[in-house]
């Protein structure tokens, strides 16, 4: 039996594209996480190995702990969000999408470079890392396109 479940209210389902697009970032995210993980600890042969998952810019155990602050702030920005519990902002947004648009380049200029003039190089070669940093980019151009769009309109 297929249910249709009618919203009534337009700006739930605006926030609905909001919450489903961050969510399957912090999901993508957390893969990386948990991936790295699993081949430390019990390597798999369908993954690529431990150390393509890192540039080694950071020691293991700081990137881990990282990741997994990484993961809980995300985590409460995507039930905020979701349940309607935050206040959009316009400068909140200006700076999430100032930020944003910042690391995004930056990523795509290392993985630019990675794949042409310095492959072997361990930070610019390292393209696993440097996905995962764009992913992490757009999850914050997305908080702050929900927070510039929808801050403009209460302001």
């Amino acid at each position: 039996m297929c249910r249709i479940i009618i919203v009534e209210d337009k700006q739930s389902v605006k926030y609905l594209r909001y919450s489903v697009t961050l969510t399957a970032l912090l999901l993508l995210f957390c893969f990386r996480v948990f991936a790295q993980l699993l081949q430390k600890l019990y390597p798999v042969a369908f993954l690529p190995p431990f150390e393509d998952w890192q540039s080694g810019a950071v020691p293991y155990w700081l990137l881990v702990v990282a990741q997994f602050l990484i993961i809980l702030v995300c985590l409460v920005a995507v039930l905020k969000i979701s349940v309607g519990r935050v206040i959009p902002k316009d400068t909140t947004g200006k700076i999430c999408l100032s930020l944003g648009a910042i690391y995004l380049l930056v990523m795509l200029f290392r993985l630019a470079v990675g794949l042409t003039i310095a492959p072997e190089h361990s930070w610019f070669g390292a393209r696993i890392p440097t996905f995962f940093h764009t992913v992490l980019a757009a999850f914050l151009v997305t908080v702050g396109v929900f927070h510039y769009q929808h801050g403009k309109k209460k302001s």
